[in-house]
């Protein structure tokens, strides 16, 4: 199963990226509820450890510190 992120309004669908096959193919459409988490919300607000991302976040702020590197500026996009 392949899927295609888009917005329904009015009685149609907009897809947000083009689909890869040219179709015509069959489609399901989910209604995501409005209160459903994305899978992004889900992986940020997991209070579990992360021992790998923790030790990543140390080596950076290390190399910030250290002048090899900065954070970045969204001001610099």
């Amino acid at each position: 199963m392949k899927t295609v992120k888009g917005i329904y309004q009015n009685g149609r669908i907009r897809l947000a990226e083009k689909p890869k096959e040219p179709g015509p193919m069959e489609v399901l459409v989910v209604f995501l509820e409005a209160s459903e988490e994305g899978p992004w919300e889900r992986i940020l607000n997991d209070p579990k450890p992360r021992p790998a991302l923790a030790r990543w976040v140390k080596e950076v702020k290390k190399e910030i510190a250290q002048g090899k590197t900065k954070p970045l500026d969204l001001d610099d996009l």
